[in-house]
Parts: C-alpha cells; sequence; structure tokens
C-alpha cells in the first residue's frame, strides 16, 4: 500500500451513481415492481407480517407510504438485540423465527442492491480514479464503507487489474491474476462469499478479471434456495455453506470475522500513512462510532499537520447550505478534524472537474 493518497467512499457516492442511501432501502424493497423482481423464498412476505405486526404499518403492503417505515438501523438493531439476548419479539416471533427475518432483511439489502446497481447510470468512481491517476501508475488506496462493487470494477477498469483486497482471498483466478492498488472493504461486498466453518473466503471474479456480485451468479446460473445464505452453496474446501459478508446498519455490528479484522487493520494503516485523504459521500452519521474513531484515529495527525489535505464531499444545490459551519455533516467533520479542512458541496461532480 505505497499510495500517500486515500480515497474513502461513504454511500451518497454510490447514490450519485444510481444506488440508493440506507434510509430508502426499505421503501424501494417493497415498491411493487422492484417486489416482483427481488422476492425469493418468500423473504419479502415474511417481512410483511414482521413490520404490520412490531411497527404499525397498514395492513395492505399496497398502502404503505415511505413515511411508514421505520428507519433500516433501528429495525436491524432491535431485531439483533432480541436475537442476542435470546428474547422473542411476542408470542409470534420467537428468537428462531427471528432469526429468519434477520436474514430476510439481509437478503433485501442484499438483493434491492443488486437490482439497484444493474441500472446504473454513471460510474463517477472511475472518472475520480482517472482523474487522481491519470497516468494509471499510482492507483490511490481506496477504503470503501459500501457493499456494491461499483469501485471494483472502477479499478479493473483503471488500471487492468484486480485490485487488492487486503485480505486472504482463496479464489484461484483471484490469486492467480496481478493486482494493483489496494480496494478496502471494511463492511464486507456483495462479491464476497464466507464459510463459517474453514474461514475461506472467495471472490466471485470473471477469467477476465471483471468482478461480479454473487447474487448476479444466483440470478443466472443457479436457483437462490441452492446458493443463498439460508441453504448455502458447499464451501469448496470442506462444503459447509457459505455466507456473504455483509455488515448491514445496526447498533450490534459484528466485525468478528477474521477478514474483515484485516481489513479494518489495513485501513487503520493506510490512513495514518495517508499525506492526503479525499471522502466523498460519507455523512459521519452520530451513532456510526467503529467508523468515526477510525476516521479520527487514522487522519488525526494529517488534520493538525495539513488539515487542507483532507476534502470532504457532500452535495446540496442550497448555496446557503455550503459553509462548513452552516451544514450539518459540515458541523460534524469540523468537530473531528477541526474548521480549516477542504470542505465541499459540490458532489462528485464538482470535485472531480476541480481536482
Amino acid at each position: 500500500m505505497a499510495s500517500e493518497t486515500v480515497v474513502i467512499f461513504g454511500a451518497g457516492a454510490t447514490k450519485a451513481c444510481g444506488g440508493p442511501l440506507t434510509n430508502e432501502i426499505l421503501p424501494e424493497a417493497f415498491e411493487p415492481t422492484v417486489r416482483r423482481e427481488i422476492e425469493r423464498e418468500d423473504y419479502i412476505g415474511l417481512l410483511d407480517g414482521f413490520l404490520i405486526e412490531n411497527f404499525h404499518l397498514p395492513q395492505e403492503p399496497t398502502e404503505w407510504t415511505k413515511t411508514d417505515y421505520p428507519a433500516l438501523p433501528l429495525l436491524l438493531s432491535l431485531v439483533d438485540t432480541a436475537i442476542d439476548r435470546n428474547q422473542p419479539m411476542g408470542s409470534d416471533w420467537p428468537v428462531e423465527r427471528l432469526r429468519q427475518v434477520r436474514r430476510a432483511l439481509q437478503y433485501m439489502v442484499f438483493a434491492l442492491l443488486e437490482y439497484k446497481l444493474r441500472r446504473l447510470t454513471h460510474n463517477y468512481y472511475a472518472d475520480l480514479l482517472d482523474t487522481v491517476d491519470p497516468t494509471r501508475s499510482t492507483t490511490p488506496t481506496v477504503i470503501s464503507l459500501n457493499y456494491d462493487i461499483i469501485v471494483d470494477n472502477a479499478m479493473v477498469k483503471h488500471s487492468g487489474c484486480l485490485p487488492d483486497y487486503g485480505c486472504d482471498i482463496a479464489t484461484d483466478i483471484y490469486k492467480n491474476l496481478p493486482r494493483q492498488g489496494t480496494l478496502l472493504k471494511i463492511h464486507g461486498s456483495l462479491n464476497w462469499s464466507y464459510c463459517p466453518s474453514c474461514s475461506r473466503l472467495d471472490l466471485g471474479v470473471a477469467e477476465s478479471g471483471r468482478t461480479y456480485k454473487m447474487l448476479e451468479e444466483l440470478y443466472q446460473v443457479n436457483p437462490l434456495e441452492e446458493r443463498y445464505s439460508c441453504h448455502g452453496f458447499p464451501c469448496p474446501q470442506c462444503s459447509t455453506s457459505v455466507e456473504p459478508v455483509l455488515i448491514t446498519p445496526t447498533q450490534l455490528k459484528d466485525y468478528r470475522n477474521p477478514h474483515v479484522q484485516r481489513v479494518w487493520t489495513l485501513a487503520d494503516q493506510a490512513l495514518r500513512s495517508a499525506e492526503r485523504a479525499i471522502i466523498v459521500g460519507y455523512s459521519l452519521p452520530d451513532d456510526d462510532l467503529d467508523v468515526i474513531y477510525l476516521l479520527q484515529r487514522g487522519l488525526g495527525q494529517l488534520a493538525k499537520r495539513t488539515p487542507e489535505n483532507i476534502t470532504v464531499v457532500e452535495w446540496t444545490n442550497d448555496d446557503a447550505m455550503r459553509a462548513i459551519s452552516k451544514h450539518p455533516v459540515g458541523r460534524r467533520y469540523r468537530s473531528i478534524f477541526g474548521p480549516d479542512i477542504d470542505w465541499r458541496t459540490d458532489g462528485f461532480e464538482g470535485l472531480i472537474a476541480g481536482l
């Protein structure tokens, strides 16, 4: 990881390319057209009853509006808390059934992202990489907070090589193809599958080096019930059913996966050695303590030494909100890194044009 520039991508970066923000996932997944596309094994149907009974949504899902849904982090956190404490949520929702709800929620996130990103509008990730590294020889280290693989394929397109994911991926194609640049996906990825028995991690990757979503393979090659986590497909090493690697937005995030732990360690090291950092589309939410701690610890010295080398990119069409002291996200960054960082509210396109 020789690159002195680190780029950090949050959900806003994917939103610019056509993906959903966290608070848009539930309403969009239940939209009738999308629901018909992504429903498998009655996962979405299971969530109907759970939301109606526990969050007082109208009896008919067709009558639900965006304001009816609970926040996804709250929903996941409550389910995780009940499972962690081994407590039911009412007589109809014992712990084992809550585990099914949890799998259904994880699948819903997985499937909606896949659905939305099949309709990618523009890959600003690729534009930014080409701008930061015009010679295609010093690809910046990338830290992604997202599950999608827009940045993966942007890095493949940029350098002609797979990125180094910083973890022990066992897939032969990955091990045998050349790699350039480092991509640290601290919340997991749609193209990772993990065996909880032998800890093998595999990557969805074609012979060409193009990475693909594990769910993309599910849709095109095999039925879901043989390949997704509730039944799983067998690990090539020990035949245990594999699982996706997605750290969902809950207050009880589980980072015990050894590969995820390794990625977090490397992300910390990359930030601490960075001479320049570009943060795109991450709002620094107050409850995201692990990521805030990672950024503050990693970039704290850079902020004291040369705060102008930390660029934070948000987007707003309100001129009055441009100043760091007048923007709610800006104020959060000011409290972490001080007022002298390079604060921008002209979005992905403005950043690329201004570099």
